[in-house]
């Protein structure tokens, strides 16, 4: 059993370490957060313990349910009123029992001696997540999301009876604070297994709870280039997408190679939070045509609308916001540039175009839609693709980042005292047009860069 260093808390019998904290060192996993409960006054007990670490107290809550939280640069400790006269009321309030044990921190007592009524600690040896009551699970309904955040976090089975109490409840998951839903998302997208506690979600009707926007992609059937109906095609994309970025090492030699171009970790919940997301448009915008055929014109348009009515829904920040629209308002370009490059009609230029407008996002765009291609289980054309996503590698690593370091050519003051023009819209697209035409080789000096913006704009100027 992992033990952490209490001595700076006061000695009482009225003050406990609780919760996850008892549960991460049980199992000997460092605590990041330290949760204390006291039976006395939170506030003093605070002050006394920031006094001794040299922290600081943040208070947290409503009045009468207030949380001290003290911040240092190791660890973050939070100081609750005990929710009932005793610790073991407390406990009996709390929601799964591996979470419902607690520490006495009396130094006339063991201080290391585990209080566990609802037998917690067989619980984390058997793997469970188990409640403690249907009722505490609707009395904080954020605590039906948290099981599958908590069994996807330590890979534990849901007991079948807790299941049970989750889908009866699914529906009061809407009544918890965005904040809190979205802050519990975040955390299982996180994880390394997450796809298989959103198919458990699922099956209790908690996913289509939070989202209800994926229900009609459910028999939503598609054409010829999917094997699966769009809710299927999407749980599979996800899947493919997370073992990519956790364990690409257990997938094909060649996609294994792509682990040197993997988004940096920090993206892995929001690049899975989008491929969610990413196709929930398709039901309306699904049409068939003369000839029996399925399509889906501008459903990545229709599902990036969509979708920001969601973030906002979730109350996700301005840049996760642009985050998730850009990736899947622009997820089927990867797709036309593949469609283009198998034809041999896709130019330098158009691939330099590419890489400028999505500029840091290249990598997780470019992910994103091996993951979307793969969860479409047709794999003829998987093997060409993958050829031309190392070729567009190799151009963004060995050209495309170099040439980023130097300088543009040209820039706004240039084309004012060069060429008399006046700031207006027309600038960025001479400006992106000189880019386009230098990342494509096809200029190199500020002399051509000038040649080049002449020649635009009597084109465009004919007068």
């Amino acid at each position: 059993m992992f033990q952490i260093n209490t001595n700076f808390i006061p000695s009482s019998s009225k003050t406990f370490i609780v919760g996850g904290t008892v549960r991460d060192i049980i199992i000997g996993v460092q605590p990041r957060d330290v949760d204390i409960v006291t039976l006395g006054d939170p506030k003093k007990l605070a002050q006394d313990i920031a006094a001794n670490i040299r922290g600081r107290i943040v208070e947290l809550g409503k009045p009468g349910m207030k949380i001290f939280r003290i911040v240092t640069r190791k660890q973050t400790y939070d100081i609750a009123p005990a929710n009932g006269n005793s610790i073991e009321e407390d406990l009996n309030k709390r929601d799964f029992t591996i979470n419902a044990m607690a520490m006495s921190l009396d130094n006339n007592n063991d201080r290391q001696k585990i209080i566990d009524p609802h037998n917690g600690i067989a619980d984390l040896n058997n793997k469970t997540i188990r409640m403690i009551s249907s009722a505490n699970l609707r009395t904080d309904p954020i605590r039906l999301l948290r099981a599958y955040r908590i069994g996807s976090l330590l890979d534990f089975t849901i007991d079948r009876e807790t299941s049970r109490a989750i889908k009866k409840a699914s529906s009061l998951i809407n009544t918890s604070a965005e904040e809190r839903i979205k802050d519990e998302l975040i955390k299982l997208f996180s994880t390394p297994r997450s796809r298989h506690y959103i198919l458990m979600m699922n099956d209790t009707g908690l996913l289509t709870a939070i989202f209800p926007e994926l229900s009609p992609l459910k028999d939503c059937s598609q054409n010829s280039f999917h094997q699966y109906d769009a809710f299927e095609h999407t749980l599979k994309a996800y899947g493919f997408l997370e073992k990519l970025l956790h364990d690409p090492d257990s997938l094909t030699s060649e996609i294994v190679s792509l682990k040197t171009f993997l988004p940096a970790a920090k993206y892995n919940a929001m690049l899975k939070y989008t491929i969610l997301l990413h196709d929930i448009g398709k039901p309306s915008a699904r049409s068939i045509d003369l000839k029996g055929h399925i399509h889906f014109y501008s459903h990545e348009k229709i599902s990036a609308d969509m979708a920001a009515k969601i973030n906002q829904r979730l109350r996700l920040s301005n840049l996760e916001q642009n985050y998730v629209d850009f990736i899947i308002r622009h997820h089927l370009r990867p797709l036309s540039l593949f469609n283009a490059y198998s034809k041999n009609r896709l130019s330098r230029k158009s691939i330099s175009r590419f890489f400028l407008q999505c500029g840091q996002m290249t990598n997780d765009l470019l992910i994103h839609t091996v993951a979307d291609l793969f969860g479409k289980g047709i794999n003829n054309n998987t093997r060409t693709f993958l050829k031309f996503l190392n070729y567009m590698i190799k151009l963004y690593t060995d050209s495309f980042l170099p040439k980023k370091t130097n300088p543009p050519l040209i820039n706004g003051d240039d084309l004012i005292h060069e060429f008399g023009l006046k700031p207006s819209p027309l600038f960025s697209k001479i400006l992106q047009h000189v880019e386009e035409e230098r990342f494509s080789d096809n200029i190199a000096t500020r002399k051509e860069a000038f040649i080049l913006v002449k020649n635009f704009l009597i084109l465009h100027n004919p007068s």
